[in-house]
């Protein structure tokens, strides 16, 4: 007969201890691509919802006759990515000239915040307006993006950031507010 060890052995071999550490890892790695990969689908799912939007405006700007621009909010540390709708009340007709009456919110549109790190850039693309004479309309100090109300649009080029890295597509609006995404 065998005589049993006074001493008995227990505990994981170096190949069991391995293993673990091995799953783990991959375990690890998998929660940190899924988590990033919600963060960029929402910042996709951002832009889906501003390509509607700015349908939704190029089609009331029409409909009612009204010229609207696209104003943003950079991100800060307090707020996120954000951008509005006002709309241009013409003064030229007032005697006392209000800046700040020039442009003013447009109610029917609450402001859309976009997901941290998540933002747009507009580039005002070259266009002759030479029937244009309204400086708040076509000048340096006027918005980059307008809509004038009689079916045209100053056309830009916009760029979606995830991270400050480029996502998605280039979306460009043309003078007749058609959207194309290269």
């Amino acid at each position: 007969m065998k005589k049993k060890s006074q001493y008995s052995q227990s505990g994981f071999t170096l190949v069991e201890l391995m293993v673990v550490i091995v799953i783990v890892g991959i375990l690890a790695s998998l929660i940190f691509l899924n988590i990033s990969g919600v963060d960029k689908r929402k910042a996709m799912q951002s832009r889906d919802f501003f390509l509607l939007d700015l349908q939704k405006i190029n089609k009331e700007s029409i409909d009612q006759g009204r010229v609207f621009a696209l104003i943003t909010h950079p991100e800060t540390n307090v707020n996120p990515f954000g951008y509005e709708l006002v709309e241009y009340f013409d003064q030229s007709q007032n005697a006392i000239l209000d800046e700040k009456k020039k442009w003013q919110k447009y109610q029917d549109f609450q402001i859309r915040n976009l997901p941290r790190t998540v933002g747009f850039s507009v580039e005002s693309l070259d266009q002759e307006n030479q029937n244009a004479t309204n400086q708040d309309l076509i000048g340096n100090q006027a918005p980059k993006m307008i809509w004038y109300g009689n079916g045209e649009v100053r056309p830009v080029r916009i760029q979606f950031y995830y991270d400050q890295q480029p996502i998605g597509d280039v979306i460009e609006v043309d003078h007749l507010g058609k959207i194309n995404e290269s």
